[in-house]
């Protein structure tokens, strides 16, 4: 029974462990302490030393791993962690850091931003989109200098992570995501990556509606989400691997697939932004200056024909980016929206709280029709409070997600149904 300390290159470290089907057994539970966010008198390397030390004592009878990211950030990875330890374990910490806004509020009440627990038999899908997401910033930002150096930090270390190099690491990430295509090798990676810089990515470029149905049937399209087709540009650039099966790869084009959409917006305004549209687009980008090029190109009309989305996982795994990168697109009069949502987490999400312009849900075809359900009841209150012209029903095959969507009051619909709707003789599938 013992408790294992990372300390170098521990997103690659994390992403092997996850490789394990063991974590998805009952019993395992991560924490992820979101020390990222504290100001930044309180990130000293004194102070980790003792948050560090302070784990490792309560946990030193626990099978588990605790890991210290590159932004101050601690995961920590435990079997069988007895409720009231957990308790223990994040009281104080929060103790610790008990002068800084993210443990407590004004009011003295705990921050629920200090920290997230996710039971890995439960919430394995969504630690592992967090953990994914951070492999990809940290292969991105390799050469970046740490904070300090953390290979340096005195603390009991029973195991060390040596530097992992991405082609060992990417064929326990496929594993992981349940893919089996072999090993995808770092130069498979790079000849993946050259070829969509170099493609003539307008064969890929399609337009799907996002239409208003009125209570008369009526359909008014609204704006059209521009997107490029991952199954055509896959057939373009004749690879065999399966982008959309393998999670930490498609996080990782979709970063080239950004600019290549922008720079594409950039050189024909007069073809792609002649009508409202809406582009998904990362944090990441948002930030960059390919962006800022982009923006710096187009009138302020376009702009606010423009809607952002935003994968959630990009929102919730840096809160402090998304709202930076969010309040400085709307003051350029671009609208936000949040993509990616399921039923199931809808009724988390605060729309005004995230300062978001609209909410895109993923229709469920297992949806209870039940209005009078728990479920349904919980869904109808979430719309009224999102507002039934801020939420899209995206993913509508048929008309019975519309004729759903309207019982919950919502007003805006995309999805196959709608197209065929608009244009029933297009050959052309969404």
């Amino acid at each position: 029974m013992t408790i294992h300390f990372v300390n170098k290159t521990p997103e690659a470290k994390l992403m092997q462990m996850l490789g394990s089907k063991q974590l998805k057994a009952d019993g395992w539970i991560a924490i992820h302490f979101h020390l990222s966010d504290l100001l930044d008198e309180y990130k000293s390397e004194y102070q980790i030393k003792i948050a560090i030390n302070l784990i490792n004592d309560l946990l030193k009878n626990y099978d588990g791993t605790i890991f210290l990211l590159g932004d101050y950030s601690i995961m920590v990875v435990c079997y069988r962690m007895e409720p009231v330890i957990k308790e223990k374990l994040t009281f104080q910490l929060r103790y610790l850091y008990m002068d800084d806004p993210l443990a407590y509020t004004e009011t003295g009440q705990e921050n629920p931003k200090f920290c997230n627990v996710y039971d890995l038999k439960r919430d394995w899908q969504e630690f592992f989109a967090l953990c994914s997401h951070r492999m990809v910033m940290s292969t991105r930002k390799a050469t970046a200098a740490t904070p300090f150096e953390r290979s340096e930090v005195k603390i009991p270390v029973i195991e060390q992570a040596e530097a992992q190099h991405v082609e060992t690491i990417l064929p326990s990430i496929a594993a992981a995501a349940g893919i089996d295509h072999g090993e995808l090798s770092a130069s498979q990676l790079a000849v993946i990556e050259n070829n969509l810089r170099g493609a003539d990515v307008q064969a890929a470029i399609r337009r799907q509606p996002v239409c208003a149905v009125l209570a008369d049937t009526k359909i008014r399209r609204v704006f059209d989400e521009l997107y490029l087709n991952i199954t055509h540009l896959r057939r373009m650039i004749k690879s065999d691997v399966d982008f959309l099966s393998n999670r930490w790869l498609f996080k990782y084009i979709t970063h080239i697939l950004d600019e290549r959409m922008i720079d594409l917006l950039r050189s024909k305004p007069e073809r792609y932004l002649d009508s409202p549209i809406s582009i998904n687009l990362n944090v990441e980008t948002l930030l960059s200056s390919r962006f800022a090029e982009f923006d710096a190109s187009i009138s302020p009309a376009n702009k606010v024909a423009i809607v952002l989305e935003i994968p959630i996982i990009d929102i919730f795994a840096d809160m402090a980016a998304y709202m930076l990168a969010r309040n400085e697109v709307q003051k350029l009069g671009y609208r936000v929206c949040l993509d990616g949502v399921t039923t199931s987490s809808f009724t988390s999400i605060n729309r005004e709280k995230l300062g978001l312009d609209l909410v895109k849900m993923q229709w469920n075809a297992d949806m209870d029709a039940d209005l009078q359900s728990d479920e349904s009841k919980a869904l109808i209150d979430a719309v009224q409070a999102t507002g039934t012209n801020r939420l899209i029903l995206c993913r509508c095959d048929n008309k019975s997600a519309v004729e759903y969507g309207q019982a919950l009051g919502i007003s805006l619909y995309q999805g196959r149904y709608l197209d065929s709707l608009l244009n029933p003789t297009s050959k052309i599938e969404n």
